[in-house]
């Protein structure tokens, strides 16, 4: 992401707890030394950048969220009509389910994070809340220009399009793998069928 500000040695960190936790890691028993051995840094310097393991866990989950995000935008981008643009966000959900293990943990961990700073922690949700809602409005406009929606609620719009692509994940974290395509029609003519 290029507007992150975070330097090289934190990234390093980031990337590290993401490899861990897609190769199954848990994040309740994962240790720091495991962390920074895979970064390639010292365990002194990553408290140099963070007070605690969880604050290294919740940053990595967070800087992966948006880095993600970023990829999938760039792709809607890249196609023509709504239908193509939502099509291509299921496609890039199965083409990546394999990395969707971040998105989950990050729930439970914030039921067992108390050392962070609880303070931070609601700022950095309100601060990937706020930027998923600017994105699912940015993309809805896409679907408004097309005439495809009867509602007008800016925020069922958000809350309908959200709930689709969270039912599409789950679906594929939960190994599902049959008729794909066959989904992906009934989960975007449900979203549409919810806004009209």
């Amino acid at each position: 992401m290029g507007e992150h500000k975070d330097n090289k040695k934190e990234i390093a960190i980031y990337k590290a707890v993401i490899d861990l936790i897609n190769e199954g890691a848990d994040v309740t028993s994962m240790k720091v030394g495991e962390i920074t051995a895979r970064a390639g840094i010292g365990k002194g310097t990553a408290y140099e950048y963070f007070e605690s393991k969880e604050e290294m866990v919740e940053k990595a989950l967070f800087y992966y969220i948006l880095d993600q995000i970023e990829h999938a935008k760039a792709l809607v981008e890249s196609k023509n009509t709504f239908e193509e643009k939502f099509m291509s966000i299921l496609d890039y959900m199965v083409e990546n389910k394999n990395e969707i293990r971040p998105f989950l943990v990050i729930i439970r961990l914030r039921k067992s994070c108390e050392t962070v700073d609880m303070q931070q922690q609601q700022s950095e949700i309100m601060m990937c809340l706020s930027y998923l809602s600017g994105l699912a409005e940015w993309f809805l406009a896409f679907g408004d220009a097309e005439g495809l929606f009867k509602e007008q609620n800016k925020n069922f719009k958000i809350s309908a399009l959200l709930s689709q692509i969270v039912q599409f994940g789950f679906y594929l974290h939960l190994g599902g793998e049959e008729d794909l395509d066959e989904l992906k029609k009934f989960i975007y003519h449900g979203f549409i069928a919810q806004l009209n």
